[in-house]
This record gives C-alpha cells, sequence and structure tokens, in this order.
C-alpha cells in the first residue's frame, strides 16, 4: 500500500526547505547542508576579496551582470542535473545537448512565425523529449545513466551538426527583448533561475514526487517496499529534469542571438561542478538545492575573476576542474564516514 507522503531512505533526518533533506549534524552541531553553504559562502568572498585587491575596479556593475549572466543558465540546468542524481541516476552527460536542441526548436518556432506564448512551450515540450528518450533508454534498458548520456549526446550532437549549423533568434521578438532586459540591476534571466531553484527544493521537500524521488535515490529497497513504482519514478526524473533543461534552453535562446550546437559545452563542467560542490551526493537521495545557489555563483565567479587577474580563459576549466575533483573527493569521504 502506498503512503501519501514517502519519507527518506533515513527517517531520522530532518526535511529541509531547500533541498532533498538537512543531513545529520556533523561534530560541531551544525547540519551538513549548512556547513556546506559556509564554506562555499566563505571561499566565494575569499575569491572576491583577492581579486578586488588586485584590480579594484572588480566591484563593479558590469562584473555583477557578469557573474549573474552566467550563473542564470548554468543554475537552471544543475537544478536539471540535481533532480538525476539526487534520484539515483548518477549523472546525466547529454544535458549540453538538451539545452541546445531545446534552443534550436525555441528559436525554429518563432522563426515560423509562432507566438513566443507557443515558442517557450515547444521549448520546454522538447527537453522534456530528449529526457524521456534517456530514461527509456537507462530505467527500462537497464544501462549505466553515464554510458548512455553520453552516448545520447554525442549522437545528439551529430544529427543537430547535420540538420543545422547555426541558429538565429528574430531580433524583434518578445523573447529576445526580454533577454536583453534587466529587473532590480540584475538580467531578466538570471530571476527565473532562482524561482527554479526555490521551487525545486519546496518541491524535493514538500511534495509527495519530491519525497518519493528521494526516497527512491537514497535507498532503493526501501522505497519498493513502501509500494513505490522505482522504475515509474526514475523515469519521472529524467522527464521532470528534460523539462527543466528544456526551460534553459529557451533562456539560453533568448540571450544568445546566434548559436551552434556546440555552444553548450561550456556549461557541462560548471554544472557538474556546481552539483557536486553544493553536497548534492552522487550517492543519491541527499543535497540540497539552496546551496546550489552559492556553488553556481561562485564558479560562475571565477571567469570573471580569471579576466581580472589577466590570465587567459583556460585558466577557468583549470580551477573549475580541480575544484570538481576535490568535490568529488569529499563526496566520496562522507560516503565513507557514513558507513562506518
Amino acid at each position: 500500500m502506498t503512503t501519501s507522503l514517502i519519507t527518506p531512505a533515513d527517517p531520522a533526518a530532518p526535511q529541509s526547505p531547500g533541498g532533498a533533506k538537512l543531513r545529520r549534524p556533523d561534530s560541531r552541531g551544525l547540519p551538513v547542508s549548512a556547513r556546506d553553504a559556509l564554506s562555499i559562502t566563505g571561499v566565494w568572498a575569499l575569491l572576491i576579496i583577492a581579486t578586488t585587491i588586485v584590480r579594484p575596479d572588480f566591484l563593479s556593475t558590469q562584473s555583477l551582470l557578469a557573474v549573474t549572466f552566467t550563473m542564470s543558465i548554468s543554475g537552471i540546468l544543475a537544478v536539471s542535473q540535481a533532480i538525476i542524481v539526487i534520484s539515483g541516476g548518477l549523472l546525466d552527460l547529454s544535458l549540453p545537448v538538451s539545452l541546445i536542441l531545446s534552443a534550436w526548436a525555441t528559436v525554429t518556432a518563432l522563426n515560423n512565425g509562432l507566438p513566443t506564448a507557443v515558442a517557450i512551450p515547444i521549448g520546454i515540450v522538447t527537453g522534456m523529449a530528449w529526457g524521456g528518450l534517456n530514461g527509456l533508454i537507462v530505467v527500462f534498458g537497464k544501462l549505466n545513466p553515464i554510458i548512455v548520456t553520453l552516448a545520447t549526446g554525442f549522437g545528439g550532437l551529430a544529427v543537430m551538426l547535420i540538420f543545422f549549423k547555426s541558429a538565429q533568434i528574430p531580433s524583434t521578438s518578445e523573447l529576445r527583448l526580454y533577454g536583453l532586459g534587466r529587473f532590480l540591476g540584475l538580467p531578466n534571466i538570471f530571476w527565473p533561475m532562482l524561482i527554479v531553484i526555490v521551487l525545486g527544493g519546496l518541491a524535493f521537500a514538500y511534495t509527495r514526487w519530491g519525497r518519493r524521488l528521494i526516497a527512491v535515490g537514497g535507498n532503493p529497497s526501501a522505497a519498493k517496499a513502501r509500494g513505490i513504482n522505482l522504475r515509474r519514478m526514475r523515469f519521472a526524473s529524467f522527464i521532470g529534469a528534460g523539462a527543466v533543461a528544456g526551460l534553459a534552453g529557451v533562456m539560453f535562446s533568448a540571450v544568445t542571438p546566434s548559436f551552434t550546437p556546440a555552444a553548450g559545452a561550456s556549461f557541462q563542467l560548471i554544472v557538474i561542478g556546481a552539483v557536486i560542490l553544493a553536497g548534492i551526493s552522487l550517492s543519491g537521495g541527499k543535497g540540497n538545492l539552496l546551496v546550489l545557489v552559492l556553488s553556481v555563483g561562485f564558479l560562475a565567479t571565477i571567469p570573471t575573476s580569471i579576466a581580472f587577474f589577466g590570465l587567459a580563459p583556460a585558466w577557468a576549466l583549470v580551477f573549475q576542474g580541480a575544484l570538481l575533483i576535490i568535490a568529488v573527493g569529499i563526496d566520496g569521504y562522507r560516503l565513507k564516514r557514513t558507513a562506518r
């Protein structure tokens, strides 16, 4: 018999309004998610201080716009990745393709004279369809999600390279004008990212669907014993993640006047890094989406800081990659400590 509310694999773990659950306190009495938030905030502050010392003009409106602009698309994609990870799906390596495919569908609809109110749902549904394809292969084919999404990512990129070399949004469309605008001094696309993260965190904590995904990712055997259909929930996670990635594609098309099929590749590292750095465990069933705002903001600041330090842009990838390795190491250490 299925209950209306499914708790995480660890029944004693209190729920967090921002994510999957607040994990048990560490030796200092702080919940792990709070400790993660403090750590990221501290390192982020040090990065800002160091950059400001070298270049006082770093603290400017242009720097703020550059960081929040990078956060916007990356943050929405990070929520999509977090849904997959928390539900026990390891990682989705095809998200860059989902992003561009959704953007392409949105722009194509606009170029064919469809109104913005129709083009946006088309982009989101395209993302859902892509997520559904991955879900069918992974869940019902019982294959490794990393291998599957890596393969579908390459395949999807190849298909797009065959059918279009570049896509361009109509300069006078409502979506393009929205992408150029600002609200409260920040890019318009920053606010959908913030809303998605908050709503995603609330959904994991307070909805039946969210709690079931946590249960499936945290302890599949216990979830199955409670009457949860594991295949259905895992497939639903790919559909939901695809919808969020589709929204990211719509926002990407709004701020990118012209793009190519390979334009999404630059988001891969920052999205995976942000998810793991935020403490969303690759083992599934754990994580806090509100911490994701901090990790995305920190990683989005690195490229801007690199530019102010006078280093080549490629150095941003070096630092982000190093942080990803450190975050994976920390996640592995936590798993070993929890298992003791």
